[in-house]
């Protein structure tokens, strides 16, 4: 009843995506390597599993599944590949994993459990949170033995080392190695491309640079690689299963949107494109395409986020979730979704706002800080986990939000040594953003509080030459996205806000979904009365990710996509030869 009562209150979020587009014949038409089909004949319409999405947890189940012997197709309503993964710095996160093993890193999953269990915040199914810990490793193991070539991340502890129970310096973040695009022939550029992502670095390079705000000595190595196209962080991972599914004939069809679920007396046996082509799954569909955190209806439902702007490509507008929902699948609500953060809208010639990752770049660069109304701190900002509870405050009072909105500040220092706004280093600041020869000009500009602005600046710069920041302790974490210490600074990530001009903005909210599709250790989706719909899965965001709950850690997203997709995969073989 819930979910159906949702569903139609939500009606109009999906109304597009269900109802337009001619209807066309039963069948779907082979097509060229450099078509949206892959090279092969495609004249039949049956499959064993049929994957809706091409984001990492669809392309890691379409892997898994051809590879224990199933025939999977994989369809994108997206023209190109990718979905939100290709925008990501491409981590997985996994306990005690063989090339931790093999480097001589020790670690035991009993440890691995604890921290997964202190991130949770109680939000975390017992039974998919285990599954979690104790299936990633062989899940890691199983994709490099098809061809999938990990490597360890070196000097990266985990986000909550020195704070949580079972965290550990190293050893447990992991990526892919550089792909060339060339690998993937004729599908070079049918993968997306992010639009502000270094991509032809590894984290562990940008790691060793000092974070994502410090690129500089790397132009000629840089040039090197783009000319070779070589492709790292997510759009990396994606290239990499896009190749083997490439090796393995799998076919894959873009510009395809699906309009309905086929139901079955057995279970959901197939979809129905917008255009009305029937393709059957003689085992089971899977839904993997991401979250909804471009659809304004749904992400005014479950986040109540003042100024959001979506981080994610258009396509991602919870499309899955409706097939679920309407399917009877129950929705499920991570309540402290503790994945939300500050970026800056940047405009764009449309009129539209681009979503600019401050949370990873300039909030964690010295010489910065966030302010409210009020011109008051309220966290660290080099962690955007610890401004997240801050940003939901409520006052009764006021009935406003107490730290929202948010301010970015900034001085001349940051300006000629930083990136800001995914510009070069050395840039002249947009226009957008304001500026003044003072701390009050800038506040009055900014419509925040003058005095409590100047008290904020002045008490900082005081921390910064002190060595400590007394309020929020920032930069003395263990962890930090900016990770190389400036020997200039006393303490990593605080410095002054004293040389004019100075600059401000406000800052937008975003994040990633909070709700999602309950389902059960082997990623069947469960409906109200937790009883699995036999031959529906759901994988990724489309999935409410109550193997993690309410923490986040670099790497948790991914790893959940391909221990996860692993395991639905060995479950539809179970449920094939079960027939």
């Amino acid at each position: 009843m819930i979910a159906r009562r949702m569903l139609a209150g939500y009606s109009s979020a999906f109304t597009t995506q269900q109802r337009s587009g001619p209807r066309a014949a039963q069948s779907i038409r082979a097509r060229k390597p450099d078509g949206t089909t892959i090279a092969g004949s495609l004249m039949r319409t049956d499959f064993d599993v049929v994957i809706l999405g091409s984001g990492l947890s669809g392309l890691a189940a379409a892997v898994a599944a051809t590879h224990l012997g199933l025939k999977p197709i994989v369809i994108e309503k997206a023209a190109k590949l990718g979905g939100g993964t290709v925008d990501s710095y491409g981590i997985l996160w996994v306990g005690q994993n063989h090339l931790a093993e093999q480097a001589g890193i020790a670690d035991d999953l009993r440890k691995t459990r604890d921290y997964v269990h202190f991130l949770a915040g109680g939000e975390a199914s017992d039974a998919k949170l285990n599954a979690f810990v104790n299936r990633s490793p062989a899940a890691l193991k199983f994709f490099q033995t098809c061809g999938v070539p990990f490597r360890l991340v070196k000097d990266f502890p985990d986000h909550y080392y020195g704070l949580a129970p079972g965290a550990v310096r190293e050893g447990r973040s992991l990526e892919v190695e550089l792909i060339s695009g060339a690998d993937l022939g004729p599908w070079q550029d049918k993968v997306r491309r992010p639009e502000r992502q270094i991509y032809h670095l590894t984290f562990e390079d940008q790691v060793a640079l000092g974070g994502m705000n410090s690129l500089t000595d790397v132009r000629d190595q840089l040039e090197a690689r783009k000319t070779r196209d070589m492709r790292g962080k997510g759009i990396g991972l994606i290239s990499h299963f896009v190749k083997l599914l490439l090796q393995r004939e799998v076919p894959i069809l873009t510009k395809t949107a699906t309009r309905e679920l086929i139901m079955a007396k057995t279970g959901i046996a197939g979809i129905v494109t917008r255009s009305g082509t029937r393709i059957k799954a003689r085992h089971g569909v899977i839904l993997a395409t991401g979250g909804y955190e471009s659809n304004p209806t749904l992400v005014e439902a479950f986040e109540r986020m003042p100024g959001w702007v979506s981080p994610s490509p258009r396509e991602l507008d919870g499309d899955g979730l409706r097939l679920g929902i309407e399917a009877g699948g129950f929705t499920q609500v991570i309540r402290n979704n503790l994945v939300s953060f500050l970026g800056l809208a940047v405009p764009q010639s449309n009129g539209k706002a681009r979503f600019h990752p401050a949370y990873l770049e300039e909030l964690c660069s010295p010489h910065t800080i966030v302010v409210n109304r009020s011109g008051a701190r309220f966290g660290d900002e080099t962690n955007f986990q610890m401004l997240v509870p801050k940003l939901k405050l409520f006052s009764a009072q006021t009935h406003a939000y107490e730290n929202l909105p948010a301010f970015l500040i900034f001085d001349r220092q940051y300006a000629e040594n930083f990136s800001c706004a995914g510009s070069p280093k050395g840039a002249p600041i947009p226009d957008w953003i304001a500026r003044s020869p003072t701390i009050e000009g800038l506040a009055a500009k900014l419509g925040v509080d003058e005095a409590g602005l100047v008290t904020t600046v002045d008490r900082f710069n005081g921390f910064a030459r002190s060595g400590q920041d007394r309020d929020f302790h920032r930069g003395e974490l263990a962890f930090r996205f900016s990770t190389k210490k400036d020997p200039t600074l006393r303490v990593a990530s605080v410095g002054t806000i004293e040389q004019a001009p100075f600059y401000g903005v406000e800052l937008c909210t975003s994040g990633f979904s909070s709700a999602g599709l309950l389902t059960d250790v082997n990623s069947r989706v469960l409906d109200h009365s937790h009883q699995a719909i036999a031959g529906l899965y759901a994988l990724g965001n489309t999935s409410a990710h109550t193997e993690f709950g309410v923490g986040y850690q670099a790497g948790f997203s991914h790893t959940s996509s391909l221990t996860f997709g692993y395991l639905a995969a060995r479950h539809l073989l179970k449920r094939a030869t079960a027939r």
